[in-house]
């Protein structure tokens, strides 16, 4: 892999005082994403058959209205790991007072998603975190061409340490029945309940009215709602949950 193209995208964040006296550097946020797109593309390709859609998003194409996704999950905005969940066309999200469908490659959205800090087997040692994480930093300018290698290893060895993880989650949701006990099993953890929110439950009942489990969705839909608007327009597309294919 050419990295001198890279050289370019190097910005300093040392105080102009200091910045002679040390020789690290980091990429600027169009580098990395370009960093992103060269190297994870196509491990992500190869490994799981999902594609790059820009905005550091993967995902792979829609079948049974629904598509697996990949993403960043970043604690900053200088580095951060992976999250991977699903994509549904006929589950609507929040915007603003409205509901609106997030089914095209600009507008995809992660309906619920898992990530490395809570794997929802408790039983299973998912590795150290720090494997786990990449970012855009600790550039040595004095030794710029092995530093940027180790940049595109430290990503390369990410994503494979995470890979088992990411592969675990889309075999214990290959259905729609299998996706919504996950949903269940995430729901029962506080740090998905903070970081995921109602989405997690509003997803569910969309689920579960498609594939004809639960009782009372709609009226359970109804009454999460206390706002009119928000209420009727998440209705609208309640009503219209396609019919499931037998």
């Amino acid at each position: 892999m050419e990295v001198e193209k890279y050289r370019e995208y190097l910005i300093s964040t040392w105080l102009p005082e200091y910045e002679a006296l040390h020789s690290t550097r980091e990429l600027n946020v169009a580098g990395w994403n370009m960093l992103l797109d060269e190297v994870l593309s196509p491990l992500v390709e190869k490994e799981l058959g999902m594609h790059y859609l820009g905005n550091r998003i993967w995902a792979d194409d829609y079948s049974e209205h629904r598509r697996r996704v990949l993403s960043l999950f970043q604690q900053t905005d200088l580095g951060g790991t992976f999250k991977w969940g699903w994509n549904f066309d006929f589950v609507p999200k929040i915007s603003g007072k409205n509901a609106v469908y997030a089914r095209t490659d600009k507008t995809i959205f992660t309906h619920f998603f898992e990530n490395i800090y809570a794997n929802h087997d408790q039983t299973k040692n998912p590795g150290k975190k720090t494997d786990m994480f990449f970012d855009r930093c600790r550039i040595d300018i004095a030794d710029y061409e092995n530093s940027m290698k180790e940049k595109v290893e430290e990503h390369t060895n990410a994503f494979y340490k995470t890979l088992p993880l990411i592969r675990t989650f889309y075999e214990e949701t290959k259905t729609y029945e299998q996706t919504i006990k996950m949903i269940d099993t995430l729901s029962e953890s506080s740090y998905y309940q903070l970081i995921q929110g109602n989405g997690l439950y509003i997803t569910k009942l969309f689920l579960q009215q498609y594939v004809g489990m639960g009782e009372d969705n709609e009226k359970k839909l109804r009454e999460f709602f206390p706002n009119e608007i928000q209420r009727e327009s998440f209705c609208k597309k309640f009503a219209g949950i396609p019919v499931r294919e037998t």
